[in-house]
């Protein structure tokens, strides 16, 4: 399967393995995690190209907020 991708990722490997590590190196009643800030505005802007990538196919249900 060749062509464009579907997504370009601004998000590398290791960025998202260390937030893994990170994630799981926190107790389990944190409310927080610490993570490096370029990687939190990679996974961002990940997320926004993905939100907008299935927006365009129609195949994208967004909860609304609780309250």
């Amino acid at each position: 399967m060749s062509g464009r991708p579907l997504l370009h990722l601004y998000t590398t490997l290791a960025e998202f393995e260390t937030m893994h590590e990170r994630h799981d190196r926190t107790r389990s009643t944190s409310k927080t995690v610490t993570v490096e800030r370029q990687a939190l505005i990679h996974i961002l802007m990940d997320h926004s190209r993905m939100l907008e990538a299935l927006r365009k196919a129609g195949r994208v249900d967004i909860a609304e907020p609780d309250g």
